[in-house]
């Protein structure tokens, strides 16, 4: 393997590092989308409990524990639920704004990063296109040879890692966006189902029980 980069030229490693890069976003984002998911649902089932049982206090200390996205959008509902519905709404849409977008952190760079791939291994073929047709000049046919082998094969390496690096980026960008999608619609959910039960709780009569 290393041996391959070497004989690629220099772009080789700038595409390698890229691919290294993409890799760690990728299992990055996959370990907080698929691990939070999990998460979310159990805060979310513990918070329509305690309003299930008036406890707006321990649901409201309980998402303050949670510095995730979603504890913070239903803290938001929590903390005005003693206001009229819309401002409700609105400040729990207003939290949604803020924190909606940090779940999308890092996934959305993915196809620039594919894209720079595909630029590196270009730079890299036109690097060996370059040294091939200088090797064209040579007055040796042994070396004029050798020189043409060699700048076809670094931009055949090139091209070749470049389109790779760049593939996989794009299919780890499309295996998160479906999740990614799957846990904006989720917290969307979940903040509307938790204003319907805060309503709902508050109609029952009553608004805080500490216990």
């Amino acid at each position: 393997m290393f041996d391959l980069l070497l004989a690629g030229g220099p772009f080789m490693f700038c595409t390698l590092t890229l691919s290294v890069i993409i890799v760690s976003v990728f299992v990055w984002r996959v370990i907080v989308l698929y691990g939070g998911s999990r998460a979310n649902k159990y805060l979310l089932a513990q918070v329509l409990r305690f309003i299930e049982q008036q406890a707006f206090l321990k649901a409201t200390q309980l998402c303050s524990m949670s510095n995730s996205p979603l504890a913070k959008i239903l803290k938001a509902a929590l903390m005005r639920s003693d206001r009229t519905e819309k401002e409700l709404r609105r400040g729990v849409e207003a939290v949604a704004l803020e924190e909606l977008p940090k779940v999308k952190t890092g996934t959305v760079l993915l196809p620039q990063m594919s894209n720079l791939a595909t630029l590196f291994g270009l730079v890299g073929t036109i690097h060996g296109l370059i040294i091939a047709f200088k090797g064209a000049g040579s007055e040796s046919a042994a070396t004029r040879q050798a020189i043409l082998s060699q700048g076809i094969a670094i931009a055949f390496y090139n091209t070749f890692f470049g389109l790779i690096v760049a593939t996989a980026g794009i299919i780890f960008y499309l295996v998160l966006l479906v999740k990614m999608n799957s846990v904006v619609a989720m917290m969307e959910h979940s903040a509307a189902k938790l204003v319907d039960a805060i309503l709902m709780a508050r109609a029952g009569g009553g608004r805080d029980k500490q216990g």
